[in-house]
C-alpha cells in the first residue's frame, strides 16, 4: 500500500521530481516532475507535511514555498520570497516557526519568520555568520538552540534561539581538527548527542549536548572511510587552490535510522554509503560500506524507517534500499531515472 510521497529536487534538471513509494514493496512510481526553470539547490518539509520549500538559484535567490496534495503528493507552488544568500541547506524548526538556512557561498546562516500556514511573511529575514563556508542549519529538538557548521574554518556554531521572533543569540562553538570540514548535523532521537559528518576527514563525531547551555562535548570520533576504498583527505571546494584528488574524500549526507540504532553516511568520490552502528552506550563502530549511485549528495530514510533512498548527482536515479531492522545493513530493491542532477529527498504522507 502507497504510504509516502518522495520529493526529488534536481539541480541540473531544474525539477522536483515527486514518487509515490509502497511501503510494502519499496517500489517507486514517478507521480510529477515539476519544472521550476532554475536550479533548486535544497528543500525542506514543513512539521505538518503539507509545505515543502525550496531553494532556487535565481538572482537574486529565492526560495518557493508549495502544496502538497494529501491524496496525491503532487506540488503546486504557493509563493515566493526573498533569501538573504543562496542556500546550500534549509530546515525547519520543531515548532513551524522558523525556516533555517545555511550558505556556503556568503559564509552565513539565516532564520526567516513562517505564519501558522507556514507562509513566509514579508522580510528578509536575520542572519549570522558562525564561520567560512557554512553547510548545514538545524534546531535542536526541543528547539531551544540552533546549530550551524563552518566547513571552511573547521567549527561547529551554535546560538539560543528565540521561539518568538527567531532571533539568535549567546553564541558559542567548538573547534573541530584541522582540514576535517564538519558539513552535515544530526541529533540522536533524545536530543542528547548531536553527530556531526566531516566532509573533508569522512570522520563522524558524537558530541553529548548540555541541554541548559547547548554546549557540545566531543565524545568519540570515528572514521566513515573503509582502508578499502583508498581515499586521500579531502580540500575545500570553492576556487581557493588547487583541485582536489579524484580520490580526495568527499562526503556528503547524514542520516539516522528510526531507531536511532544506526548512522549512514554518504562519499561522492567513492560512490559508497557507510553503515555506521551506535550501540547502547553511543559507541559507534563503521561496519559495512556499500556501493550505490554515482556521486550520491542527497539521501534520506522514510518515516516507517524501513527504506534508504538514495540519488546520483551523476547517475541521475534514486536507488531504494531496504535497511535490516536488526543489523542496519542495506539491500538494493531497485533504481529509478529521475531528472539530471538530484541532491535532495524529502518524504510526505499520503492518505
Amino acid at each position: 500500500m502507497t504510504e509516502f510521497a518522495v520529493h526529488v529536487a534536481c539541480a541540473d534538471g531544474q525539477s522536483i521530481d515527486t514518487f509515490a513509494l509502497d511501503a510494502g514493496s519499496g517500489t517507486l512510481s514517478a507521480t510529477q516532475s515539476l519544472p521550476l526553470g532554475v536550479k533548486v539547490q535544497c528543500l525542506a518539509m514543513h512539521p505538518t507535511d503539507r509545505v515543502l520549500y525550496a531553494a532556487l538559484a535565481t538572482t537574486p535567490p529565492t526560495v518557493r514555498s508549495l502544496a502538497i496534495d494529501a491524496s496525491t503528493g503532487r506540488l503546486a507552488p504557493r509563493q515566493d520570497a526573498a533569501l538573504v544568500a543562496g542556500l546550500a541547506y534549509m530546515g525547519v524548526d520543531p515548532s513551524g516557526a522558523h525556516l533555517l538556512g545555511a550558505s556556503y557561498t556568503d559564509h552565513l546562516i539565516s532564520v526567516m519568520s513562517l505564519d501558522d500556514d507556514g507562509g513566509i511573511p514579508p522580510g528578509a529575514g536575520l542572519s549570522e555568520v558562525p564561520g567560512k563556508h557554512a553547510h548545514a542549519v538545524v534546531a535542536s529538538p526541543d528547539g531551544r538552540f540552533v546549530y550551524a557548521t563552518a566547513l571552511g574554518d573547521d567549527v561547529i556554531a551554535w546560538w539560543s534561539l528565540d521561539p518568538t521572533t527567531g532571533a539568535l543569540s549567546d553564541p558559542s562553538q567548538t573547534a573541530t581538527p584541522s582540514g576535517s570540514g564538519p558539513r552535515h548535523l544530526r541529533f540522536s532521537l533524545s536530543g542528547e548527542t548531536l553527530y556531526a559528518l566531516h566532509e573533508l576527514s569522512g570522520e563522524i563525531a558524537a558530541y553529548i549536548r548540555d541541554p541548559e547551555s547547548g554546549a557540545l562535548i566531543e565524545e568519540q570520533r570515528i572514521s566513515s572511510i573503509a582502508p578499502s576504498l583508498n581515499l586521500v583527505p579531502g580540500r575545500v571546494r570553492d576556487g581557493s587552490g588547487p583541485a582536489p584528488a579524484a580520490n580526495a574524500i568527499w562526503c556528503a549526507e547524514l542520516q539516522l535510522s528510526g531507531d536511532g540504532r544506526f548512522l549512514y553516511s554518504t562519499e561522492r568520490s567513492s560512490s559508497t554509503i557507510a553503515v555506521v552502528a551506535v550501540a547502547a552506550d553511543g559507541k559507534l563502530t563503521l561496519i559495512e560500506t556499500t556501493g550505490t549511485q554515482s556521486q550520491p549528495r542527497g539521501m534520506n530514510i522514510d518515516p516507517t524507517g524501513e527504506f534508504l533512498l538514495a540519488c546520483g548527482e551523476l547517475s541521475g536515479e534514486v536507488a531504494v534500499y531496504r535497511i535490516n531492522q536488526q543489523t542496519g545493513l542495506l539491500s538494493e530493491l531497485g533504481s529509478y531515472a529521475c531528472s539530471p542532477g538530484p541532491r535532495w529527498i524529502e518524504f510526505s504522507p499520503l492518505h
